[in-house]
């Protein structure tokens, strides 16, 4: 392999953050270029040694101390050794992020909500000889879309871990101070790795209707007297298995296990605790009770009706439908043509045929 007399990254664009030269034939003696916006990293055996900033460098066994130590070590004797010189880039980058993250399990039936994230972060290299161990040492990058490839990935994984800290109700009422509490843990968790994050910019977090509506005190009773009546009716004697599976619900991904457990049987008994939910505000009591222990509402049998719109049975006491959102009580209007009360919900009247929608 030939002696390189000079090494220099003259090719780096204007988004290229790092690059690698493999496999280097040097000597003391050989130059090392840097420009004003660069640092040269020498690694050798997946470690980082001395770093050169911007200037012309000649090498000598003084200003790379810590690779001589080390080929010294290695019994490597001479002028001429081999190494790879990592150029990286001190400007600043704009990166893109985004995916799916789930928020962690709330309220009585530990519902979780699958939330849509996207932004972009500004982030620069500060400890050049951390970011080459963390990346070409530990990750075995070669590139510069290598690096960003890792730096998207590692973006993304602290966005998804840190939703999952926050509950449904949090992350509708306080969604920018959700966001700032995971840009806070993205700079903590970058400086790890030599980077340094300027700025985390969420343009957009995604909540499913379903998941607002969740979040509201009536919502969270209506989803959650429909889902124990659904996991009830599909229990099986015994109890258990259809509510850990979450069988029925279609909200969340771990829905189920607490009802379940709930409803199993008492060690002991060998028979299910039967649990009565508050028509009012939703808490469990056991079944027997008159009274509500959370607030005192009367915990006797709830009338039923159905939703006008789209037939499904809700409690009377609510005043909007649970599955589609429509009032359980639909005003009534007056047709135009023939003056007829009509609910409101009709699109046509029941007396003359007149479109009312």
């Amino acid at each position: 392999m030939p002696v390189i007399e000079k090494v220099s990254w003259d090719f780096a664009g204007s988004e290229d953050m790092a690059y690698r030269f493999p496999n280097l034939s040097l000597k003391y003696g050989s130059q090392v270029i840097v420009k004003e916006n660069q640092w040269a990293v020498f690694f050798r055996d997946g470690k980082a040694y001395d770093v050169f900033g911007p200037g012309r460098h000649t090498i000598t066994s003084k200003n790379i101390p810590l690779l001589t130590g080390a080929l010294k070590a290695l019994r490597i004797i001479g002028d001429i050794f081999e190494c790879e010189v990592v150029f990286v880039s001190n400007s600043q980058f704009k990166g893109k992020f985004g995916g799916q993250a789930y928020s962690a399990p709330s309220g009585n039936i530990q519902y979780q909500a699958e939330l849509g994230y996207y932004g972009y972060l500004l982030y620069k290299v500060e400890d050049p000889k951390l970011f080459v161990i963390e990346f070409f040492g530990n990750r075995g990058a070669s590139t510069s879309t290598d690096v960003e490839s890792y730096i998207r990935g590692f973006i993304n994984e602290r966005v998804i871990d840190e939703f999952a800290h926050h509950d449904i109700f949090n992350v509708v009422k306080n969604v920018d101070e959700t966001t700032d509490k995971v840009a806070l843990i993205i700079k903590d968790e970058a400086a790890r790795i030599g980077l340094k994050i300027i700025d985390t910019v969420f343009e957009g977090v995604k909540i499913p209707e379903e998941a607002r509506r969740f979040a509201t005190t009536m919502g969270q009773q209506a989803m959650t007297l429909q889902y124990m009546k659904e996991t009830t009716a599909e229990l099986p004697e015994g109890g258990g298995g259809a509510a850990a599976a979450g069988l029925g619900a279609g909200v969340g991904i771990a829905m189920g296990t607490a009802l379940g457990k709930a409803m199993q049987p008492s060690q002991g008994t060998g028979a299910p605790q039967q649990l009565v939910l508050c028509p009012k505000c939703g808490a469990q009591n056991t079944a027997g009770t008159k009274f509500c222990g959370n607030c005192g509402s009367i915990l006797g049998p709830v009338a039923k009706v159905n939703c006008p719109k789209c037939g499904a049975e809700m409690p009377a006491t609510m005043k909007f439908c649970g599955n589609c959102g429509s009032p359980l009580k639909p005003e009534k209007i007056e047709c135009p043509k023939c003056k007829t009360k009509n609910l409101s919900t009709n699109k046509f009247c029941g007396s003359c045929g007149n479109k009312l929608q």
